[in-house]
């Protein structure tokens, strides 16, 4: 199947971000590649895949309390509108 690429944007500290995100499907989730996320968020971030084992359920795997949960919040809150509004 073809892979499917959409870009989100959202507000983090107050400076507006856009990112490319690169959909995969797999036997057990979706998962969802963020690229062109720049350095100083990637790397408050435990990688830049989100899975989606479930139509609500969106993790960063390996996040932990080193990570920047708010960041991460606001990135999954912007994937999650843009599947809202685009019928997959």
């Amino acid at each position: 199947p073809m892979a499917r690429i959409f870009s989100i944007s959202f507000t983090y500290q107050d400076v507006q971000h856009n990112t490319m995100v690169l959909v995969r499907t797999t036997p057990f989730y979706l998962e969802y590649t963020l690229s062109n996320l720049a350095d100083e968020l990637q790397e408050q971030l435990p990688g830049n895949k989100i899975i989606s084992p479930s139509a609500r359920q969106f993790i960063f795997p390996n996040a932990s309390s080193d990570h920047n949960l708010t960041l991460m919040n606001a990135i999954i809150s912007a994937v999650k509108m843009h599947l809202q509004t685009v019928n997959y």
